[in-house]
């Protein structure tokens, strides 16, 4: 995909922020669009932002030297369909705490145009002559409609400089992007998907230079493929039993869900894949694409990390941010379980994000009926986590919920009703309504309990409330834009659920870039 903040001290930052806020709360709103008369009070705490105006995809992430290099597209002029983008660079010894570095790729150096989505991979036996170990980023620049360049960095993915077109468009066609390259041991080859409008298009090569096209992986059910992945990982985590993922965003009308990440589960030999399940959802959620997962050394092959951009091409363009207009979700541990529903990739957050947090409260066995008094009631906060488990034997056809950002007549409502074994994320009742029937539908999944017991991670981080349902075998991304004065939460039921334990965690004030 297409389209992501100059550097400017923090000194100088604050005091244009400062100005800028004040005129806002002034004033109320600016320009043609609705905005946040505090939009960069609402700026999310542990979510990575970009430091100001507009990002969207995330380049898959490297692991250097005990450093993840995460790069995504970053627009500074803020100009919607023109100004080009960038690829801004970020790094992270724990996948929480992340520091700003220099733009790795700039637009507009090369006659080609400005960089756009790829993949970066490190080259350590030096197959494209550009040194042991050095970083190799294919990148779809505007050329010939849509054209694969080589970039090479020789100091660690801090910088690259353009070598040339490695992968002409054949047809000039105006889907023929998003790289992803990947090494395939089997083979000695390293293997490179393309989005093809329908279908993923399939390539080998020795070099990373010369490719060679070998399938296509065709899909007329999820629109217009983008940003495909390929990897494997172990079953349950089982280094016996392994299985490959085919990950592509994607539009899920056809299955009762907006764009997000789609995938399929089987075997890819080195240069066809073969899927061997119906296409499954990443999530259920509203805000969660351009997904990229990757792998570090200790992982062994049962996870690897995944992150996405945390908004939608449906309504990307109407949000009401003026300082800045994107972020993304949080890293999660990303699995292939075994599940009722057969193989599917569960997440959840990353293990070291929750344990930054430090507890306000830890609830044990504790009863909740109706018309009880709410046990948040003297709580405000804006950006948190609830950790809880839930029984909801006694239930019976009943409801319970979590309403999160509430105050003023805002908020939003994650509410299970137990009749039809049903989760719904409404935000309806949220600050900023876009009259576009993708932000404004409901979220739904359904969630047998577990032994009568749901379990839930919610994260709630001003814009974005992130939900992790029973180990994250279903998960919910949606943005979520209130007032600061909606910092309330609330838990109700309607009947009787017991909750077996519920840690209340706010964070530490830190934001990222």
């Amino acid at each position: 995909m297409r389209m992501s903040v100059k550097f400017i001290s923090k000194k100088v930052k604050g005091v244009l922020y400062a100005v800028l806020v004040g005129l806002l709360f002034t004033f109320g709103f600016v320009g043609s669009k609705e905005a946040f008369a505090d939009s960069e009070l609402n700026r999310p705490e542990y979510h990575i932002t970009p430091q100001a105006e507009w990002m969207n995809d995330v380049q898959r992430p490297l692991y250097i030297n005990g450093q993840h290099h995460l790069y995504y597209l970053y627009n500074d002029d803020f100009s919607w369909g023109g100004n080009g983008t960038e690829w801004a660079h970020a790094v992270s010894t724990d996948l929480v705490h992340w520091e700003r570095k220099p733009v790795a790729i700039e637009k507009y150096k090369t006659p080609y145009g400005d960089p756009w989505t790829g993949s970066t991979v490190i080259d350590e036996n030096n197959t494209a002559g550009f040194g042991n170990n050095a970083v190799i980023a294919l990148v779809t620049m505007p050329f010939e409609g849509q054209s694969t360049h080589l970039w090479y960095s020789t100091d660690g993915g801090n910088s690259f400089k353009h070598y040339n077109i490695v992968q002409h468009n054949p047809t000039g066609s105006a889907d023929f992007r998003d790289p992803k390259i990947i090494w395939h041991e089997p083979t000695k080859k390293w293997v490179m998907l393309l989005a093809e409008r329908d279908k993923v298009g399939i390539y080998t090569s020795s070099n990373l230079k010369d490719w060679e096209y070998a399938s296509s992986f065709v899909r007329q059910d999820i629109g217009i493929v983008e940003c495909p992945d390929l990897f494997q990982l172990n079953v349950d985590d089982n280094s016996d039993t392994k299985k490959w993922v085919l990950m592509v965003g994607g539009n899920g009308f056809n299955y009762g869900v907006t764009t997000g990440s789609s995938y399929f589960v089987g075997d890819f030999d080195g240069r066809e894949f073969h899927a061997e399940t119906p296409v499954k959802w990443l999530e259920r959620g509203a805000d969660s694409y351009t997904g990229v997962t990757w792998d570090a050394p200790y992982t062994n092959g049962n996870y690897r990390y995944f992150i996405s951009w945390m908004n939608n091409w449906n309504y990307a363009r109407k949000l009401p941010w003026d300082t800045f207009n994107g972020n993304t979700s949080i890293v999660r541990e990303m699995r292939l379980k075994t599940t009722t529903e057969g193989l599917k990739l569960v997440q959840k957050p990353v293990w070291n994000l929750l344990d930054s947090f430090p507890t306000i409260l830890d609830i044990k066995e504790e009863d909740i009926y109706t018309g009880q008094e709410n046990i948040f009631k003297d709580f405000h906060g804006l950006s948190y986590s609830i950790e809880a488990q839930i029984d909801v034997g006694d239930l019976t056809e009943g409801k319970f919920g979590f309403s999160v950002r509430d105050g003023d007549g805002q908020h939003a409502d994650l509410t299970y009703d137990k009749s039809i074994n049903e989760f719904v994320f409404n935000r309806e009742n949220s600050r900023i309504k876009i009259d576009v029937e993708e932000f404004k539908r409901p979220q739904r999944v359904i969630v047998k309990p577990k032994d009568g017991k749901i379990k839930l991670d919610i994260l709630v981080d001003r814009g974005a409330v992130e939900v992790f349902i029973n180990d994250g075998e279903y998960v919910l991304s949606n943005l979520v834009l209130n007032d600061l004065s909606s910092d309330g939460l609330r838990l109700w039921a309607d009947g009787h659920v017991h909750l077996e334990y519920l840690k209340l965690r706010t964070s530490n004030k830190f934001t990222i870039l």
